[in-house]
This record gives C-alpha cells, sequence and structure tokens, in this order.
C-alpha cells in the first residue's frame, strides 16, 4: 500500500529531532506487533536515478560490441561505435527536454517513489516474519513523503490512514517543523497497527527503531 504528496523543502535532522523520532517509533512498536522505519532521502533522488540509467547505458554500449562486430569494422571503428551508442543512451537518461518530450516525468513511478520501494526492499521491510513493516520515507531535496505498508498490514488498515500519515508530516513541513511531523505520523501509525496488531510473543522489533539517513 502505497500512499505519497510532496511536501516543503527541509533540512536534515538535528541530533535532537532524530532521538525525538526514535523514542516515538519504540512506543508505537511497544503498542502492536507491527515494525515501523523512518527513512529521510538526503540527496535528490532524481539524480541517483540518473546515475543507475547511466551505468546502464555503459553497460549496453559494452554489449554493442558484439553486434558492431558483425559489420566487419576496424577496431578503432568499433570503438567510436560503442562510443556513439552510450552517448546517444546517456542523453536520453539526463536530458530533461528528450525526458520530458518522452513524458518520462509523468509516469506514476516518480524518482522518489521508486527510491521509497528501493529503501523498504534493502532495509528488510519485505521480510519481518508476518510482513508487517511500514515504511515512512521522506525525501527532503525531492520534497515527497511517502508511506509503504507491507502485506500483513495494507489490508488489514483502511487506506485514508496512510494519507493522513503522509498528510502528518507535510502539513508540519510545511510550517518548517518536520521532526514534528514524523512524530505524529509515528503515533497515527502506531495508533492504526495497534488496533489490528497488537503485541504477540516473538513478533516485533526486528528493525531499527531510529531514523535512517541515505
Amino acid at each position: 500500500m502505497v500512499s505519497e504528496a510532496p511536501c516543503a523543502q527541509q533540512t536534515a535532522l538535528t541530533a535532537a529531532d532524530r532521538e525525538r523520532i526514535t523514542a516515538a517509533v519504540r512506543a508505537a512498536e511497544s503498542r502492536t506487533a507491527g515494525e515501523i522505519v523512518v527513512v529521510i532521502e538526503t540527496e535528490p533522488c532524481e539524480e541517483r536515478d540518473v546515475t543507475i540509467a547511466l551505468v546502464i547505458a555503459g553497460f549496453l554500449a559494452i554489449l554493442s560490441a558484439a553486434p558492431l562486430s558483425l559489420l566487419r569494422l576496424p577496431l578503432e571503428h568499433l570503438v567510436i561505435g560503442q562510443a556513439a551508442v552510450f552517448a546517444a543512451l546517456a542523453v536520453l537518461a539526463v536530458s530533461p527536454r528528450v525526458r520530458g518530450a518522452l513524458q518520462l516525468d509523468r509516469l506514476p513511478a516518480s524518482a522518489a517513489r521508486r527510491a521509497a520501494e528501493r529503501a523498504f526492499s534493502e532495509l528488510g521491510l519485505g521480510r519481518t516474519k508476518e510482513r508487517t513493516g511500514v515504511l515512512i520515507h521522506v525525501a527532503l531535496a525531492d520534497r515527497h513523503v511517502e508511506v509503504i505498508a507491507d502485506q500483513g498490514v495494507h489490508s488489514a488498515v483502511a487506506p485514508e490512514t496512510w494519507r493522513e500519515t503522509v498528510m502528518a508530516v507535510v502539513a508540519a513541513a510545511k510550517q518548517g517543523r518536520l521532526a514534528d511531523g514524523i512524530v505524529a505520523a509515528v503515533e497515527r501509525c502506531g495508533d492504526a497497527l495497534a488496533d489490528v496488531l497488537p503485541p504477540q510473543p516473538g513478533l516485533g522489533d526486528e528493525l531499527p527503531n531510529e531514523p535512517v539517513t541515505r
């Protein structure tokens, strides 16, 4: 289950902010078998996507040697051909004009959403015992907030809960109170999870309580 919304740009959290968020996560998880993880992306997600695209472009340029070799070109021409392939693919990857013409930036899966999905996977939220992980993902540079709830949670919790969680962050961020918004979002998630996933022996506390900065 995914819910998203743009928010005002904020600076990174202070040490005191991180302690407050950690305490909020710990308190929320004490009332439920669910897991809540807060991730703060400090770098632009789109730039990261472009970097990945450039790596893929380089890999495809290397692979282009095989079909180009069928033309029996001299080695220097083969290298030039590979460079041309890379240049063409790189333009597609980084050019705002090309991306706009192809409507790549209008695709539902935004850079911030892809970053949230990567965080969900890399931090193990999809590998909890009962699939009860909930990610609150805040992309600072992209001004984007997203909540992803795993299979064991999203079917049991009303969709508006996640929208309310997102808006708790957005509303506070617009007033320059990002930490307050994240704490409120964690508390909102904790309330919802406590209603449908009460504490159970052997479940919970599988993931870090501290906010993860990436």
